[in-house]
């Protein structure tokens, strides 16, 4: 046997102890992150279902301490007498109060000794509370002053699960004083459309303290009354926990479980409910399976290729190789354009012509990997966006709407404030109405809606556009839109959005005032509209034109970098494009193509 035979033959026994080893360690590293991936994603998950829960749950809670705090209400309990007037507007304010909130059962406000006075929605038809057993708890706790909410309650008549909240009714001149008490029933849907609405493929189970099944998805067919809790063994974070068990719901085998205990939410602390998410481990660590086939079948291949080029590179180990190795460091080095000479037709003429080969693959790889990445720096930015755009729709929408709320109901009140006051309500209701457009660009910017395709005349578009569009006196508008010009085929409202960001980006470029040209060019080359929209404003740097269809872009002291992005967003949607020019000092151009609509025959 040949030494540089022996030399590969070893090197491949080599590779085949450690290939496997090292393909081994990397798997066991993958299945092991993946894991905690798929956990984490479950508990994520459970986090956010029993959030929501507890949203609805805080809801209804305000929304029946502010019923129990109206002044009306606590005037027509004080009152031994109450005039028809007042009586019909309390019953109307109740009846608007009820099909805001909730949504609820059954509504009524009782005084002190238990007795029903009035209501939206009687608990029955007798009218006393001892008459309710499951409600009176709820009473006694009112009475005592505290706000009153219970676990999941079923009737025993109707079978109809509920929550019931019980707040105490104080008199106007002393707050410590209980006269009343409203109890409210509220419906489980609220809890039930959480259930089905999760995002996710495991079985759900709302539980009470006790382990006992009080929810579960509508399309969940098992008839599971208690489900077994994980307790001392389950691994916990915070108030989650996740554990394996044997599934009680799928059979044999054993489950991934995750528990949810709630946490409540600011003055509500919940009822101590568990939200359990349970899958069977073969279902929720199937990609584990998969990758550990995928892992075994790489490995083989890699094996055999190294065998294979061991074997080959043995032959010739030990002639000359200096060239080959300088060209080596030369393109390690990241010089791309290093070629290695090729002398006559042998193997290492053979394998300097491959080298050559691999490097230009290389240099062509290098370019399309820097364009792969630039792509996925763009696709993890709208991913960003995304989720602090959900967060932030989420996190803002319900106190700006509990903020405009209040406005209104100040307004309804006080029908007579003196006229500072009146000022200081619409400035309040102005800027939430401001900071609910901020918060609905940024859901347009990474959530484009499928458009509404329609024939849209383009001299309309343009019109309808301007006409919502704020222009200084110190702006002149000029629009060029022939009358022969084609409809085109878009949505009109979208392309409305897409024109008015353009339009306020022009105005914004031209702050001492200049010229805006709207003009519209049919091609009928490719069948399409250019609409056109030019500024003489101060221009856009050479270096910042790459960048300005990015999320998070900006030039302006104020703004954050959207309107481009939901321009370009819309512009794709509806099967068109948006380009830019400009120059320093002499404004911009931006020009919206769209396919022309297609004419119907005569």
């Amino acid at each position: 046997m040949k030494f540089a035979t022996k030399i590969g033959l070893s090197a491949a026994a080599i590779s085949l102890i450690v290939g496997p080893l090292l393909g081994a360690a990397v798997f066991l590293e993958a299945r092991s992150l993946l894991q905690e991936h798929i956990v984490r994603e479950q508990m994520q998950t459970a986090t956010s279902v029993m959030r929501e829960i507890d949203i609805a749950m805080y809801r209804a809670y305000m929304d029946i301490s502010m019923i129990a705090a109206d002044e009306l209400l606590q005037e027509a309990v004080e009152s031994t007498q109450i005039r028809a007037s007042a009586k019909a507007k309390l019953a109307k304010e109740l009846e608007e109060r009820e099909r805001l909130t909730g949504p609820w059962r059954a509504m009524m406000v009782f005084d002190q000794k238990g007795r029903a006075l009035f209501g939206p929605k009687p608990l029955g038809k007798t009218q006393q509370i001892s008459d309710y057993p499951l409600n009176k708890i709820g009473f006694d706790h009112a009475l005592q002053g505290q706000i009153y909410y219970s676990g999941q309650v079923i009737c025993p008549r109707t079978h109809q699960p509920f929550v019931i909240f019980a707040a105490p009714v104080y008199a106007r001149g002393n707050p410590h004083k209980v006269i009343g008490v409203v109890i409210a029933q509220y419906l489980w849907t609220s809890v039930q459309q959480i259930l089905d609405h999760a995002a996710s493929a495991a079985r759900i189970y709302l539980l009470n303290h006790e382990g006992g099944v009080i929810g579960r998805r509508s399309g969940d067919q098992s008839s599971l009354q208690r489900m077994p809790l994980l307790g001392a063994a389950a691994i916990k974070n915070g108030m989650a926990s996740y554990g394996i068990i044997a599934s009680p719901a799928h059979g044999e085998g054993d489950a991934l479980a995750v528990e949810m205990r709630q946490s409540g939410l600011q003055d509500y602390r919940g009822s101590g409910w568990i939200l359990m998410m349970e899958q069977p481990l073969d279902v929720a660590f199937a990609p584990i399976s998969e990758m550990a086939r995928n892992t075994a079948l790489l490995v083989f291949v890699i094996l055999l290729l190294q065998a294979i080029l061991l074997a080959t590179l043995g032959r010739f180990f030990l002639r000359p190789l200096s060239n080959l190795l300088k060209g080596v460091k030369r393109v390690s080095s990241g010089d791309f354009n290093e070629r290695l000479a090729v002398y006559g037709k042998d193997e290492l003429s053979e394998f300097a012509n491959n080298f050559n080969i691999m490097t230009d693959q290389l240099q062509l790889r290098t370019q399309q990997l820097l364009e792969a990445q630039d792509q996925l720096v763009h696709k993890e930015k709208l991913a960003m966006l995304g989720q602090l755009a959900e967060n932030v729709g989420n996190e803002l929408r319900n106190p700006l709407g509990v903020m405009s709320n209040a406005v209104y109901y100040l307004q309804a009140v006080q029908p007579d404030a003196d006229g500072i006051t009146k000022e200081y309500l619409d400035i309040i209701r102005n800027e939430i109405a401001g900071a609910e457009r901020i918060v609905a660009g940024l859901l347009d910017a990474v959530r484009t809606n499928p458009p509404h395709l329609a024939t849209v005349s383009v001299r309309e578009l343009v019109s309808q556009t301007l006409s919502r569009c704020v222009i200084p006196v110190t702006v002149n508008v000029r629009q060029n839109l022939p009358e022969a010009l084609p409809p085109v085929s878009a949505d009109p409202l979208q392309m409305q959005q897409a024109l008015r960001n353009l339009v306020c980006n022009s105005i914004e470029a031209m702050p001492e005032g200049g010229m805006l040209e709207i003009q519209a060019v049919a091609n009928a080359a490719d069948n399409t509209v250019a609409i056109s929209v030019r500024d003489s404003g101060v221009g856009i740097a050479p270096e910042h034109l790459a960048k300005l269809f990015q999320p998070m872009f900006t030039t302006k002291s104020r703004g954050i970098g959207l309107g481009l992005v939901v321009v370009k967003n819309l512009m794709q949607a509806n099967n068109g494009k948006v380009e830019v020019q400009s120059e320093v000092g002499k404004g911009a151009t931006f020009t919206l193509t769209l396919p022309a609509a297609l004419q119907q025959p005569e």
